[in-house]
């Protein structure tokens, strides 16, 4: 947690203009946090750029990431946001954090890895919804693309 606060501080503390997550500093650093642990999990190189998160084995991987409440579910949805849709990388990687239960603003120490996609299989695999859609009872904060946990390849594949 330290690591993806230090490696993420500039980020984290920089409001961002058309920001979709209002700058909210907890879900920016919750998307280091994952960060942070799939470049452990797998021995990557952390590179940090617009375009992709991690360099392993010549793959550049983006690492995206969810806060919730609740344990991941297979039917539960990694997306990526439309304004990020074009970037450069060669695998999408998944991942959730949970909220501390007795305060929302705080992070459950870890991450879970829920699985990755090749970035050849986006236009096939995804589904787009459209900001104010309703996702089950969620409504879309931004357009999106969204993949559900199922339909991802298990992140042992990838070692």
């Amino acid at each position: 947690m330290e690591l993806a606060y230090e490696l993420g501080k500039e980020v984290i503390e920089t409001e961002m203009k058309n920001n979709h997550t209002g700058n909210n500093k907890t879900s920016k650093f919750a998307g280091f946090v994952t960060q942070v642990a799939a470049m452990k999990h797998l021995s990557a190189v952390n590179v940090d750029d617009y375009e992709y998160d991690l360099e392993w084995r010549g793959k550049r991987i983006e690492v995206k990431t969810k806060i919730r409440g609740v344990l991941p579910e297979p039917h539960y949805a990694g997306c990526v946001y439309a304004t990020n849709a074009d970037q450069l990388c060669d695998v999408y990687l998944f991942g959730q954090v949970m909220k501390r239960p007795d305060n929302p603003k705080k992070l459950v120490h870890g991450a879970y890895l829920c699985g990755w996609i090749d970035r050849g299989r986006y236009n096939e695999t995804f589904y787009q919804v459209k900001r104010g859609d309703l996702d089950g009872k969620y409504e879309e904060a931004a357009d999106a693309f969204k993949i559900e946990y199922r339909d991802l390849r298990p992140i042992s594949e990838l070692k």
